[in-house]
């Protein structure tokens, strides 16, 4: 009885691993398949999709495994994961699947140790690994259902990232006492405030993030990202191993930081209104003319 417990124990756990490794991936390459609706993945894109998305659950499951022992013993162990595991996951599977990313401003961005909300535009699953690239504390602001994608939903928890729930007032309030303890700690908010991914238009930024700065008074500093439209067709990893200079010099992501908005010039009435207008003009107003806030 005990042997037939312990075969179907393993046998869960071979299907679980099994169907995480194609599910979750499957499901992030017709996710971006929407996002690139106008020009399209093509077959080595959706290759390059899948084997990313597998890539990233892996190396956040072994980094999480050994991290819990750390937690386990009562140690903080959201420094490490952000600023180490993280940053070395998000960094080398951008530099293996993405392609070279270019950095503006990037001594723009605030190393005082002081709290900030950064906001930027959100066109695709690439956006997440390349801002790693910025070699910043912070903690996402994200759906809780990422909490349920092996691997990436442990380290983030781990990691002391906040986990909303799409609904309730509760989950609400929770993300802004968590906000305000992260912001008090020294450690910035990222966060994506058009909510969804969109590359060709411009979605209008959401108040969350415009919230959390006037309730703690923090700065504000926009973040653009700009992902070249062939991104996922071509395969850099093979210019990287070959010295193919085109490959390793082309940008296909573009990161640029802008100034800090200062709290301060946001005071009164319907400051938190101007904040957001503003900070969608800044964000969008380096990502061509199509998409430049109106």
């Amino acid at each position: 009885m005990l042997e037939n417990i312990h075969e179907y124990i393993i046998t869960g756990f071979k299907w679980f691993a099994v169907l995480s490794l194609t599910l979750c991936p499957a499901v992030a390459v017709k996710q971006e398949m929407k996002a690139f609706r106008d020009v399209g993945l093509g077959p080595l894109g959706m290759v390059k999709v899948f084997v990313f998305i597998q890539t990233w659950m892996i190396l956040s499951l072994l980094a999480s495994l050994l991290m819990a022992p750390l937690k386990v013993l009562g140690q903080d162990v959201t420094r490490i994961g952000n600023g180490f595991f993280e940053y070395w996951i998000g960094t080398v599977c951008s530099a293996i699947f993405i392609g070279p990313v270019e950095l503006r401003g990037l001594e723009k961005v605030p190393r005082d140790g002081k709290g900030r909300v950064f906001v930027m535009n959100h066109q695709s699953q690439a956006d997440i690994c390349s801002l790693y690239y910025l070699n910043t504390l912070f903690v996402w602001i994200s759906k809780k259902s990422v909490t349920y994608i092996p691997g990436v939903g442990q380290i983030m928890q781990l990691s002391g990232h906040i986990l909303l729930e799409r609904k309730g007032k509760a989950s609400i309030k929770a993300m802004y006492a968590e906000s305000k303890d992260r912001l008090s700690k020294g450690k910035n908010i990222f966060i994506f405030p058009q909510g969804t991914r969109e590359r060709t238009k411009v979605l209008p930024f959401k108040h969350g993030a415009f919230s959390i700065a006037v309730s703690e008074q923090v700065d504000i500093v926009p973040v653009s990202i700009h992902l070249e439209p062939t991104t996922w067709k071509k395969f850099f990893f093979y210019g990287y191993l070959f010295g193919r200079e085109e490959a390793r010099k082309t940008p296909q992501a573009i990161i640029t930081v802008h100034d800090t908005m200062s709290i301060k010039d946001y005071q009164g009435e319907g400051a938190k209104e101007k904040m957001m207008e503003d900070a969608q003009k800044i964000v969008y107003s380096v990502l061509g003319e199509n998409k430049k806030s109106k």
